[in-house]
């Protein structure tokens, strides 16, 4: 569908992802899934087309692409491979965006060019054992010792440990309690000390290499700080544009693929003499299943417009990450459903594609956190219908 709020630009972007995704990505996604094996080899070639780490300005060697034209490419290939999708929205992510608005200049000539180029990959790690949505619950230690902080803990639920090279970690810095006690460092991969744990199998999102990360001692160089104690309101400003980029934008894009498949399988598929896309009750389920799609792309494509003007509000992220990861777990239930038993084998993708969302109102706070976020907003006077 062409989409009329696009520039030509815009849609040259759109056109260059799907291309990119569609002959590169997608033949080989059920395999990556199945082999738990992340396609790494994908980010790079999206780098040669300027697609990784896109919103990192050009004089530190990125496109310089605003959160709208990023989310228009994350949708491309998400519908293609998920898990590359995953992969690209750490490298697109918290940790270089971070680096980028929060970091020194050392930091972001030191990282920004590598991201780019897809050279170096980075993940970002909050959750641990008792601290999942709950920031101020962080455990994991580092403290002060000359020029050098050490880290003591654990971190679990980290996407892209297995093939990332630099990690953001939140860490409780100093004695104060809750979140003002809490800021980031920045660890890079083979640091003495500092381990990536086995992968942990998960029900979707086979292939991104999720796995726990242990600190055990682990010095770093003081200027590894990214956000010193009481600093957390400055990352999670970050963390709307992250939200935004990645995890609903994944979503939307395997909606997308399955109601695709489903439209194809329909066309197809005949029974009691004609084609199940000629039985009303059927053509019902695609139209909810392109209604929800709809939905979901107008809330994640207003979200990101109003990011990237510096208008967002707390209700933007929220609203657009709770309806598209509902939304995308309807959508790719109905095509396992319209798929009849195929739905449910996994010589088929439809089964993949509901794994592979299905977590997603999980992470990156789950649903009902954000749903505290929006009830919040519109009891203290900020919302108005």
């Amino acid at each position: 569908m062409r989409e009329p709020e696009l520039t030509e630009d815009q849609r040259l972007i759109q056109e260059t992802a799907r291309s990119l995704a569609e002959e590169h990505f997608r033949p080989l996604a059920a395999r990556a899934d199945r082999e738990y094996a992340p396609p790494v080899g994908n980010l790079r070639i999206l780098a040669e087309h300027g697609f990784c780490g896109a919103f990192i300005p050009e004089e530190y060697g990125g496109a310089g692409l605003g959160l709208f034209d990023t989310v228009i490419v994350m949708e491309q290939v998400a519908r293609n491979c998920a898990n590359t999708a995953i992969l690209l929205s750490g490298t697109d992510g918290a940790t270089p965006r971070s680096i980028l608005h929060l970091g020194t200049e050392e930091q972001k000539r030191r990282w920004l060019p590598r991201f780019a180029r897809a050279e170096t990959l980075a993940a970002w790690s909050m959750s641990e054992p008792e601290a999942g949505s709950d920031v101020a619950a962080v455990r994991t230690r580092a403290r002060k010792d000359g020029d050098s902080y050490i880290i003591d803990g654990a971190k679990t639920w980290c996407s892209g440990a297995q093939v990332s090279d630099l990690f953001l970690v939140l860490v409780r810095l100093s004695d104060e309690p809750g979140m003002r006690g809490v800021g980031a460092v920045l660890v890079e991969r083979g640091t003495p000390g500092f381990t990536i744990g086995n992968h942990l199998d998960m029900i979707g999102l086979r292939a991104t290499g999720m796995a726990g990360l242990n600190f055990d001692a682990c010095r770093i160089p003081a200027d590894n700080l990214i956000v010193p104690a009481g600093g957390m309101r400055h990352l999670f400003k970050v963390l709307d544009a992250d939200r935004i980029a990645g995890n609903p934008t994944v979503c939307l894009g395997v909606a997308g693929a399955a109601l695709d498949g489903a439209t194809a399988y329909l066309r197809e598929r005949k029974q009691f003499g004609k084609a199940l896309s000629e039985f009303q009750g059927l053509q019902w389920r695609l139209a909810d299943m392109a209604i929800d799609i709809e939905a979901g792309r107008a809330l994640l494509w207003r979200a990101a417009r109003r990011i990237d003007a510096n208008e967002a509000t707390p209700m933007d992220a929220s609203v657009a990450k709770t309806f598209v990861n509902e939304m995308s777990v309807r959508v790719t239930n109905a095509a396992m459903q319209l798929a009849g038993g195929y739905g449910l084998s996994e010589e088929f993708p439809f089964e993949r594609y509901f794994r592979d969302v299905r977590g997603m109102s999980v992470g990156y706070g789950t649903t009902e956190i954000h749903r505290n976020t929006i009830a919040r907003e519109v009891l203290e006077g900020r919302y108005a219908a």
